[in-house]
């Protein structure tokens, strides 16, 4: 139970943090968003080697075909754990989320997402969700 109880002060002190974060390519965009939680709360960054590589968007894209991804969508599926079902999502875990046709990084809240876009952080609705990904690999 503590061990819940630690990574619900993490999350919320996580958020609380980036609220006042303004969007920025390279800094704190969706993708560095949800790879921040994930080294705060486990301690392993899935963003080794993307850190200080772009400062665009083009150049973020860019990046990720340089790694040998094709899209964000198999950057995730590489580097974060096996996808679960979207209601099996817990707080503190990893979604790629629907925004304006694209998919982007976001964190599962209690009954919503937690996204960074150009507005700076907000929070959707879970019907947003195309996939879940687990903080900490389980099985369902």
């Amino acid at each position: 139970m503590a061990e819940i109880t630690n990574i619900n002060v993490k999350f919320h002190d996580f958020i609380a943090a980036r609220t006042k974060m303004p969007f920025e390519w390279g800094v704190n965009d969706c993708c560095l968003f949800v790879a921040d939680w994930v080294e705060c709360a486990t301690g392993h960054d899935p963003a080794f080697g993307c850190r200080d590589a772009y400062s665009t968007q083009s150049g973020a894209f860019k990046h990720i075909l340089k790694l040998g991804f094709k899209d964000v969508r198999s950057v995730f599926k590489d580097r974060l754990n096996t996808p679960v079902p979207v209601h099996y999502a817990r707080r503190g875990d990893l979604a790629l989320v629907e925004d304006n046709g694209e998919l982007i990084g976001g964190i599962i809240g209690v009954g919503s997402v937690y996204c960074v876009c150009e507005e700076g952080l907000v929070s959707l609705p879970m019907d947003r969700v195309a996939e879940v990904f687990p903080l900490e690999a389980r099985s369902v």
